[in-house]
């Protein structure tokens, strides 16, 4: 009977985070601000690209018209189609990539890095397998700017991740990948309406460039 309970617990856990959350997920990350947002970092892809928790390919069509393959990895595989961009998928999981050592020039992380185990460890994984000089494309909402919020994120962050599968609210990308070594080549945060917009909806955007001191990673 322990053994039924478990395995219909199990089955229940799959069909939410395969099939419910994705949905949910993208009835709030598909808004067309959002859509503008992605469009918006991913002008600056270049060269060989890597992005990372690619999901259902929400990206794909925000991609330049230049860029016409992607190498992508996602720990829940699927088959992503796509008539603009051409996607080499790998299942991987972002703190552990098979990738040789110096192998893109960008790396795109939108709405991914909020929900890895480890984002230093994640990006020391990025940053090894960028070439030097390459470069972080980032998108992702976490802590807030203001106090008040910022406590409430830290109270509901973990009944957050259960029902967002993992999913934190309240990190600061900027200053983690600085420790990191990454600089900053711009950057940006604001407000969007995210579900649920007062802890969800502050979003981080910018650009970073992996630092000399990362070289040997």
């Amino acid at each position: 009977m322990l053994k039924k309970k478990r395995r219909m617990n199990e089955m229940i856990k799959e069909f939410y985070q395969n099939k419910v959350f994705p949905k949910l997920m993208n009835m709030s990350l598909g808004k067309t601000a959002i859509y503008n947002y992605r469009k918006e970092i991913l002008t600056h892809a270049y060269g060989s690209i890597l992005e990372i928790g690619i999901g259902m390919g929400s990206n794909l069509k925000c991609y330049p018209d230049s860029v016409k393959r992607i190498t992508a990895i996602d720990s829940y595989v699927r088959k992503i189609d796509s008539e603009s961009v051409a996607v080499d998928l790998y299942d991987y999981h972002c703190e552990d990539m098979k990738f040789e050592d110096h192998s893109f020039d960008t790396v795109v992380s939108t709405f991914c890095l909020c929900s890895v185990d480890s984002m230093e460890t994640t990006l020391k994984e990025i940053s090894r397998v960028l070439k030097p000089g390459g470069q972080l494309l980032l998108l992702e909402h976490g802590k807030s700017d203001n106090k008040v919020i910022q406590k409430l994120q830290n109270l509901f962050n973990p009944l957050f991740k259960i029902f967002a599968c993992g999913c934190n609210i309240n990190r600061d990308y900027f200053q983690v990948a600085e420790k990191m070594g990454f600089s900053w080549k711009e950057r940006k945060t604001f407000k969007a309406n995210l579900t649920p917009s007062f802890l969800a909806g502050f979003l981080y955007q910018g650009v970073a460039v992996k630092g000399e001191n990362n070289e040997n990673q």
